[in-house]
């Protein structure tokens, strides 16, 4: 399933590239259409889900690769040392598959729409990207089935102590009780998205423990709100991802340089805060009442919180960059 996630990076490059030189030539009103905001929107976001999806792979890769060389440097069998290692990442293996698998199909779908009526044609390369996108969906376990598996091992985690999950969201409870003022003025640029990604993870540490103790062994059966926690995991594992990331690049980029990374961060912090208020939102009105549905309401609030972004001119920064070279450059 990782596997599948880090295949799909490449088709959707290879989309984004053909979508930029198509748009760099095709001229409408005698003006390439790649001038025009509409089509800088569909390429920035193309650019956007692809590097984010890409960060994530890149840091779940990371994360297999070092379970397996310690295992193995303990004196295990290696096969079985794989197989440990693989289940330990079990949730972030169906992460990949499912968020890669949907950005791809993104980027296929807007590659056809920047081509127009020709996108549609077998003589473009793009129809053939938009026809075989779509079968990632299913095979490796269908997307809706990872996502169900995603959230029953964080939650089997959570009850064998691997993950404080009971622990940590009694502490985002109470957080919410004493209310208070978030601080995030003053805050350094990485230390605010840090602050950021901790909120989105205490939100969603509230919901999996009130959904837990509303229905216990029953969860299974609310498939429903099983899938907008999944959606929520997925989306903050990977806006953690391109958080890493970008400040990895930070030393290694010049400020002009730089720019661009930040706005890419930038877009998707801000689309992830907007995700998860929808995700859980649907959720909570899904099962909650009275005092614990105010409490969530009120962690949403609190929790949801980013400081505004004009996406607009990041969005066109990043498709400006593209648009330039002419290829995928990030």
């Amino acid at each position: 399933r990782i596997k599948l996630g880090a295949n799909v990076i490449g088709s959707a490059k290879k989309a984004i590239e053909q979508s930029v030189g198509y748009a760099n030539e095709r001229k409408q009103f005698n003006c390439l259409i790649s001038q025009f905001g509409a089509i800088k929107h569909k390429l920035a976001e193309q650019v956007i889900r692809t590097f984010a999806t890409e960060s994530a792979v890149y840091r779940a890769s990371k994360g297999l690769d070092d379970a397996i060389n310690h295992y193995v440097s303990n004196g295990q069998d290696k096969g079985r040392d794989i197989m440990e290692a693989f289940n330990h990442f079990a949730i972030e293996a169906a992460a990949m598959k499912v968020f890669g698998s949907e950005t791809l199909d993104y980027v296929v779908d807007e590659a056809v729409q920047i081509h127009g009526g020709m996108g549609f044609s077998a003589e473009m390369p793009v129809d053939r990207g938009y026809r075989d996108s779509r079968i990632n969906r299913i095979f490796e376990g269908t997307n809706e089935i990872n996502r169900l598996l995603l959230v029953d091992a964080m939650i089997k985690k959570g009850a064998k102590g691997v993950l404080p999950i009971t622990e940590e969201a009694e502490k985002a409870f109470e957080e919410v009780k004493q209310g208070g003022e978030v601080k995030h003025e003053g805050l350094e640029y990485f230390d605010e998205k840090a602050l950021y990604i901790s909120n989105f993870k205490k939100l969603i540490l509230m919901l999996i423990k009130s959904a837990s103790d509303k229905f216990s062994r029953t969860l299974v059966q609310e498939q429903e709100i099983l899938m907008n926690l999944s959606d929520s995991i997925m989306q903050l594992y990977v806006a953690e991802s391109v958080l890493l990331r970008v400040t990895k690049m930070q030393p290694l980029k010049s400020e002009d340089q730089f720019r661009v990374y930040q706005d890419i961060l930038d877009v998707f912090v801000f689309d992830t805060a907007a995700r998860l208020r929808k995700y859980i939102r649907d959720a909570v009105y899904s099962f909650a009442f009275g005092d614990v549905r105010d409490l969530l309401e009120k962690g949403i609030e609190r929790f949801t919180y980013v400081a505004g972004v004009n996406v607009k001119e990041a969005r066109r920064r990043v498709a400006d960059l593209l648009i330039d070279e002419n290829r995928y450059c990030f």
